[in-house]
């Protein structure tokens, strides 16, 4: 997968690095500046087989780093700009740039510390490091924004199409941030073999009547501005907030592609020297 800032002010796409295993976006979160990076990532292997990590926005080599080990928990939130919330059981001192560990490693070379105005905890004393994606990411999509309408009802666990197919899905909804349209995403099935993990839809409400509808959304959410801005079979979309309103045939009628993510692959990219630092 590549790590990639987007510009939102003149759609911009800034590439960063590339990781050759898994990370967990639902338990990964940004900087209120955007400028850094908490994600929960695996490589399976040593030294650290999971871990958390603090990053420079795009890239995801270490400012700071927490191993974990296994997928119970892993990744964090910030509470506040400067302080750094573990979704781990006990908050343990970091690994840090500089001291290399055998085998393969997302630290850099040169000794970086935590700054002493960052502080790191526990991001709950209840919950952190229980449960997997949720229940952080929960705490972090309600606080900027969504509001939970439902759970869902998953069915048994299945040998074949989809893992766990949902008799009704988990819903939350966002409304628009300046006509008062509404988002809302439709959870309906969890792994989808040889495809997305979360299997979710999207739809556009005016008055509580479907104006938009998105199958097989990877990601949507308002711009701050109105325009809506998705994601849908490898390409990125932008829809004007004067479209919004209007009743679509098709989920990108009138959206304009920002880029095609499909056809890039797999490059060793090395972080540039200002994003192994703190600022």
């Amino acid at each position: 997968m590549l790590v990639l800032r987007w510009w939102l002010d003149a759609d911009r796409l800034e590439p960063g690095q590339w990781f050759n295993g898994r990370i967990y976006e639902r338990r990964c979160d940004l900087s209120p500046a955007g400028d850094l990076l908490i994600y929960f990532a695996a490589k399976w292997q040593a030294p650290f087989e999971t871990w958390t990590a603090v990053s420079r926005t795009p890239y995801l080599t270490a400012l700071a780093l927490w191993p974990k080990g296994d997928a119970w928990g892993g990744g964090g939130l910030f509470v506040t700009p400067r302080v750094i919330g573990l979704n781990h059981l006990e908050v343990k001192s970091p690994v840090i740039p500089g001291e290399r560990k055998a085998g393969w490693h997302p630290l850099g070379d040169e000794p970086v510390k935590l700054p002493g105005n960052f502080e790191v905890r526990r991001w709950s004393e209840e919950a952190a490091g229980r449960g997997e994606d949720n229940p952080m990411h929960h705490e972090r999509i309600t606080r900027d924004g969504w509001i939970f309408v439902s759970d869902g009802d998953a069915g048994p666990y299945r040998q074949s199409g989809y893992a766990w197919l949902f008799n009704s899905p988990e819903i939350y909804e966002r409304p628009s941030p300046v006509d008062g349209l509404v988002l809302r995403r439709f959870l309906r099935a969890i792994y989808k073999k040889n495809g997305p993990w979360y299997v979710e839809d999207f739809e556009v409400l005016r008055d509580g009547a479907r104006v938009r509808f998105i199958e097989n959304c990877s990601w949507a959410d308002w711009h701050k501005n109105g325009d809506l801005l998705f994601a849908l079979d490898g390409k990125l979309y932008r829809l004007a907030a004067a479209k919004t309103q209007e009743p679509a045939q098709t989920p990108i009628e009138n959206a304009k592609l920002v880029a095609d993510l499909a056809p890039l692959r797999f490059q060793n990219v090395v972080a540039p020297d200002w994003a192994k630092q703190w600022a």
